[in-house]
């Protein structure tokens, strides 16, 4: 499903969760934070093992806005892109910093599985780990992670990287992020917990 959205400039918004209950019923991850990322089209960019970045766009690879949620028991990840489709080879990652470090996640689509697998990267080494969900809707052009918060030691607050990548058999390789327009992707904003996470403090 193609999704037409123009925006100037990449914005975001850190909202709390109450402030959106007029908006429809409340989600189960409803009581956090949300942290609201908005990204110009076609900002996408093309590289391969031979080239650098050029400026290319791609709206199977364009990344149009994406959301953090920050809640009671798990950090949700959205990304939702252009025109996502069952197209060479995904990789969404997603690298959460916390006080105490960064863990990085991967979720890997392509042929025979665009359902997606997801893995944690461990010392440069890609691995299973329990308990962290995901999802992809080609017809909503989304998808979804879900950590939950003790994977993350109970943090205070979270920061999120995150970036989308296409790989065809050719070579080409097209890169986006929802936190600006450059092809390598900066932290966003703090988005701390639900003060019911951590004792109310």
């Amino acid at each position: 499903m193609k999704i037409a959205l123009v925006l100037a400039v990449a914005t975001a918004l850190v909202v709390p969760a109450s402030a959106q209950a007029h908006e429809g019923a409340p989600s189960p991850r409803a009581a956090g934070q949300t942290l609201r990322l908005h990204d110009p089209v076609g900002d996408t960019w093309s590289y391969s093992d031979v080239s650098g970045y050029v400026p290319d766009p791609q709206p199977a690879a364009d990344v149009l806005r994406a959301q953090v949620t920050h809640g009671r028991n798990a950090v949700g990840v959205r990304m939702v892109l252009d025109d996502l489709r069952h197209l060479g080879t995904q990789w969404y990652r997603v690298e959460i910093q916390t006080p105490t470090g960064i863990l990085w996640f991967i979720v890997e689509a392509g042929k025979r599985h665009y359902a997606g697998i997801v893995y944690q990267e461990v010392q440069g080494e890609w691995v299973g780990v329990r308990g962290v969900g995901h999802s992809i809707d080609y017809a909503a052009d989304r998808m979804t992670l879900r950590v939950p918060r003790r994977l993350l030691g109970e943090p205070a607050w979270i920061r999120v990287r995150m970036r989308f990548e296409l790989g065809v058999p050719d070579g080409t390789f097209w890169t986006d992020n929802p936190v600006n327009t450059r092809p390598h992707a900066t932290f966003s904003a703090r988005v701390p917990a639900p003060a019911a996470a951590h004792g109310g403090r």
